[in-house]
Order: structure tokens, then C-alpha cells, then sequence
């Protein structure tokens, strides 16, 4: 080990590229995309639409599109025509894909499905123009959203969009996901319910011509009888990433299951109710000694926290690592902080052999998180990691979602906790060296984070917001979140193994007249504790009785605080209507899939 640590530290740097260049073109594992039950969808090709495009086959490659998407996810799929979709009453839910031009008949057939209690999902410029193609303005779509302002974007390189968490479109959705588009003729709303919005690289809003609150990409609202999902965009207009391709695939899923009516049941981002998580991680480097007073500080305010060590430099610092890892959690920053993505794999899973031996050897384990220094990582990175008996890595995400997520390295699976926002220097920089001010610029990314309902990962150095000139704004920003009682603040590594367990955790909603069933599943090998499942129910009435714990809701929808789940384990949770009469013991109880194993008094332990 000391011989190739030598050798290591005569090594020329490889070339320079972040580690975002490699996750854009790597899918994550996400929630399965197919509706829990089959729904006739039509998706109509109005002949007067066709005729508002110059380029031949231009609508019909649109609706193909949607065709190709509707099949994937378990629909029974219809290109009818706008007549046929007035006179059908078997489909339960009707697509208009970017029709600036259309007929009565299609105006007609979207009356009468919303009529009859189902919904349309309506894209783009649909409606703007009469059968003849002539003008008549946003109507059709203000109509459906109820919005106060409708605007085409004005022109842009690409195009974003970002959707937080808590809406039935975006249900197993990471929160703080972005979505991106090819330029085209997309439609901005005004509008107080917006499921996504126009955005930036970085996920702050960017509204159509900077208008104030210009900026809602989809929404949803009852129409009539029935429900109306609006896309600003097209299903075409999504670049061709795997990323991308999955994100457009459950919000197809999630629009046509609302539109429709289907009961969906799905597990939210955080545990035990929380609507957002944050986690605070220092990179011990330079100034090593200064994690000293950040500990101190953390420890007071009883924050805990990550500190990604540089093994080297913790050889010299034995006591202090190891009241870092009582304090919270101790990850690596490689052993001398000399850049990893770039060299080969031999070279990389050597390095990290030796800081895992190294951390181990001080702390009687090896960790779990491995932090690269400057975030430049690749695909030998990530497999290296793994093989050292890693678990996950905090780096750059393409700045593509503010949650972790689930990358498939070969044969495993590896948790990307991706820093999106500003770190300790871009915050000190636009604060002018201000420690008040460094405070001010950290907990503003904290609230534009939280509004989405993702993770804020405070990533910062020894060097700078440790060191005792800023270590009070470090203070000041652990406080503040510590007291927020409807976030999750946890450790890297804590954070990691809840996304990895979550992942494990199926559900499915089985609605009865007096109330529904709800079976839980979870597929791995240990006990989760905290997921909450939420239902979504376009005919939900008050609940009553339940086996397990309600908490609250917004309407239509049920959200279930579940008991620790084993592995391995299945589980039925009743809820009923208010009103309808307590059920028996014997039906109220969850009821585990048998397993033949000696009976333990704590069933709820591990081990």
C-alpha cells in the first residue's frame, strides 16, 4: 500500500470534465411506468390539424409518437378521427396532441368525455385556430385550466422543464426532476395549480418573456364532469436521453391515469410524512483542522452531518476522524485529493483500495460515500467504488434533479446523491467574503430546493465555510434547517440507504364502495421503516376507520403512514369511508405473507 501510494503521487492528472458529462447519458432507476389497470385511450388526428403543418406527416409523427408512448405504458391505444372521438363512449380518456387547428367535432368530443366523467389531455397550440385554420386566441386552453394568461416562449437554445413533488402528475417522479426539451412552440401559462414549470439549467423558474408567474409547463383541473391535463409542450419536443425518455414516460402514465379516473397508489420521496430532506456534508481537505469548529458547531445545534475525509490527511488527525464519525459520518475524499474520472480502472480501484484501507483501519469499518474531488468521476469511478465496498458517491448530476437517484453499474446498483445549487465558494463570492450575507445566499438555495420537495445537499470545504471566520454561517444555516419541522435532516449515507430501501417498496390500491384496500410489498432484504404511501382517487370521500395511520392529505387523496415493513413481506392496509361501521380484528389487522421461521418477540429487527 505504501509503495502504490507513492507511485500514485507522481501520476500526471488526467484530463479535466466533470462528472456530469457522464450521468447525462445513463439512465436512473425508476418507478415502473405502466398504469395498474388497462384504459382505452383515443388520441385524435384532426384532418384540419394536419393541415396547419408545412412539413408532411408532421401531426402524424406526433401522434405517433403518443401512440408509441400510450402502448408502452399498458394503455389500449385509438388513432381515431376528431367525428370518431365525438361519437365513441367506451374511451375513458381522450389525447389532442398539438392541433392548432381544430374542428367542432374535436371540440364536440372533448364536451362530451368530460360529460360523461372522463378526461382529455390536451398538448401545445391546440384549439388557437378554427376548423378553417382562422385565429381565435388561447380560449380552448384558458378554458380548460382555468388560467388568467397564456404565451408562447420566446426562443431558446434548450428548454427546460422542472417538476416538484405533491401533485398526481408527477407521482414516482424524483422531486426536483428536469425534464429537457428541444426548442419549439411552447405554451407558458399563468395559472395557481402548476404541476411543472419552464425553468433554467440549474432549476430556477424562467417565465415567457419574464413575465411574473409566466411560466407553468403542465397543469391539471376539473373540467365539467371530468378532468383536462394540460402539456405546454409536446411528447415529441423530449430530447432522446434514457433519462428524459423514462421522465416522459410516467408523466404519461400519471396524466392519462388522472384524466381517466384510475386509482393510483404510489410511495412518497421522504420518510415519515416529511416534504423535504437536506443533508450537510463537509469536504476535509486543506485547514484540516478547521472540521474542529464546524463539529463544534453542528454538535451544538445537534445537526448531524457528513464529513468526506482525505485518508492522508486523517492518518494525522486520528482522534478528530474519529469524533467526525461519533458526530455523523465519515466518507472519503480519496487519499491525497488528486483527481479520479479519467484514469483507468486499475488505477482508480487501487487508489480507492487504500483510502478504504486507510478510513477502515481508523474506524474499524469501511464507508460507504465517496466523494470525488473536484466531482470528476466516470463509469470505472462508480465500479471501482463499489468494488471497495462502496455503496454511494456525492458529486455532479447534470444538475438533471434535486433528489438522489439508483444507477445500474453492471450487475449492482450505486445511489448518485447529486449537488444541485451553489457550494461554500460560489455562496462566499456572491456575499462578498460576508459571512452574513454567505448565511443569507445558502438558505435561499435551501428554500428554492424545498419548494421543490427535493434534497438540499449543503456541500462545503474545511478551507472556507469551516474556517473560524465563516464557521458562523455554517451555524446559522444548520439552526435554521435543523428547526424545520417539515424537512428531513440527515446524513449523506442516511440519505442514500432511504433511497435505496424506498426503491424496494411497491404498492397497489384496490378501491370497494365503502373505502379501499391498499397492498403494500416490500421486495428487499431489510426492514424499511417511515414510507408513507399516498392515494390518489378522483371519487375519494372522507375517510373514516383505517389499520393504519392517516395523515394529512390534500383532496382526492389519502396518504398512509405504514408500520415498519420486513423484507421479504406483504402486507393489506384497510381504510373505510367515513360513516361505515368498524370492521372486525380480524380484518382491520395487516396480514404478512406467511414465512416458516422461529417466532422472535422484536419481529421488527434485522437481524
Amino acid at each position: 500500500l505504501t509503495r502504490r501510494r507513492g507511485d500514485a503521487a507522481i501520476r500526471s492528472e488526467p484530463a479535466r470534465f466533470s462528472g456530469s458529462r457522464i450521468v447525462q447519458r445513463m439512465p436512473s432507476l425508476l418507478a415502473d411506468a405502466h398504469l395498474p389497470t388497462r384504459v382505452v385511450v383515443d388520441v385524435v388526428r384532426d384532418e384540419a390539424a394536419a393541415s396547419f403543418y408545412t412539413a408532411p406527416g408532421a401531426l402524424d409523427s406526433i401522434v405517433g409518437a403518443w401512440r408509441a408512448v400510450l402502448t408502452g405504458v399498458g394503455a389500449d391505444v385509438r388513432i381515431v378521427s376528431a367525428a370518431a372521438a365525438r361519437a365513441d363512449r367506451s374511451a375513458r380518456a381522450l389525447v389532442i396532441p398539438s392541433s392548432p387547428c381544430l374542428t367542432v367535432d374535436a371540440r364536440e368530443a372533448i364536451e362530451a368525455v368530460v360529460a360523461r366523467g372522463g378526461g382529455v389531455i390536451i398538448t401545445g397550440l391546440t384549439g388557437i385556430h378554427d376548423g378553417g385554420c382562422r385565429p381565435l386566441g388561447y380560449g380552448l386552453i384558458i378554458g380548460a385550466t382555468g388560467a388568467s394568461r397564456a404565451d408562447t416562449l420566446e426562443s431558446r437554445t434548450m428548454t427546460y422543464v422542472t417538476l416538484p413533488a405533491g401533485s398526481p402528475l408527477t407521482i414516482d417522479i424524483p422531486p426536483g426532476s428536469r425534464i429537457d426539451l428541444n426548442p419549439g412552440r411552447q405554451v407558458a401559462l399563468r395559472v395557481a395549480r402548476r404541476d411543472a414549470f419552464y425553468s433554467d439549467y440549474s432549476l430556477q423558474p424562467q417565465p415567457a418573456g419574464a413575465a411574473p408567474l409566466l411560466d407553468a409547463a403542465i397543469t391539471h383541473a376539473a373540467l365539467n364532469r371530468g378532468r383536462a391535463v394540460y402539456w405546454g409542450f409536446e411528447l415529441r419536443d423530449v430530447v432522446s436521453l434514457p433519462w428524459d425518455r423514462a421522465l416522459g414516460a410516467l408523466l404519461v402514465r400519471n396524466s392519462v391515469a388522472w384524466a381517466a379516473g384510475v386509482p393510483t397508489a404510489s410511495i412518497e420521496p421522504w420518510p415519515k410524512g416529511r416534504t423535504a430532506a437536506a443533508t450537510i456534508a463537509q469536504d476535509v481537505e486543506a485547514s484540516f483542522s478547521n472540521a474542529q469548529y464546524a463539529l463544534d458547531s453542528l454538535s451544538a445545534a445537534r445537526v448531524p452531518a457528513t464529513f468526506f475525509v482525505t485518508s492522508n490527511l486523517a492518518r494525522d488527525y486520528t482522534r478528530l476522524t474519529r469524533d467526525l464519525a461519533n458526530a455523523g459520518e465519515i466518507g472519503s475524499h480519496t487519499e491525497n485529493h488528486r483527481l479520479l474520472g479519467g484514469l483507468s480502472a486499475k488505477e482508480q480501484r487501487g487508489r480507492l483500495a487504500i483510502t478504504q484501507h486507510d478510513l477502515a483501519g481508523m474506524l474499524g469499518r469501511p464507508v460507504d460515500g465517496l466523494r470525488p474531488p473536484q466531482e470528476q468521476f466516470d463509469l470505472a469511478t462508480m465500479s471501482a467504488w463499489l468494488a471497495t465496498g462502496g455503496r454511494y458517491l456525492f458529486g455532479a448530476n447534470d444538475s438533471r434533479s434535486a433528489s438522489p437517484e439508483l444507477l445500474p453499474i453492471g450487475r449492482d446498483t450505486l445511489v448518485l446523491i447529486g449537488r444541485v445549487g451553489s457550494d461554500d465558494f460560489a455562496a462566499v463570492s456572491a456575499a462578498r467574503n460576508d459571512a452574513a450575507g454567505t448565511a443569507k445566499v445558502l438558505l435561499a438555495e435551501y428554500a428554492r430546493l424545498r419548494a421543490l420537495n427535493g434534497l438540499y445537499a449543503l456541500s462545503y470545504h474545511s478551507q472556507l465555510l469551516a474556517a473560524p471566520t465563516f464557521v458562523p454561517a455554517l451555524a446559522k444555516v444548520a439552526r435554521a434547517i435543523a428547526a424545520d419541522t417539515g424537512v428531513w435532516l440527515a446524513t449523506t449515507g442516511e440519505v442514500a440507504e432511504w433511497w435505496r430501501a424506498r426503491a424496494q417498496i411497491e404498492a397497489r390500491v384496490r378501491p370497494r364502495e365503502d373505502g379501499f384496500d391498499v397492498t403494500v410489498r416490500n421486495r428487499g432484504e431489510r426492514l424499511v421503516a417511515g414510507a408513507v404511501v399516498r392515494i390518489d382517487m378522483s371519487s375519494l370521500r372522507p375517510l373514516g376507520n383505517a389499520s393504519v395511520v392517516l395523515l394529512p392529505a390534500p383532496s382526492a387523496s389519502a396518504r398512509l403512514l405504514l408500520p415498519p415493513m420486513p423484507g421479504k413481506t406483504t402486507r393489506i392496509f384497510d381504510v373505510d369511508y367515513a360513516g361505515v361501521k368498524k370492521r372486525s380484528a380480524a380484518r382491520v389487522l395487516a396480514r404478512p405473507r406467511p414465512v416458516r421461521r422461529p417466532h422472535k418477540r422484536f419481529w421488527w429487527l434485522p437481524f
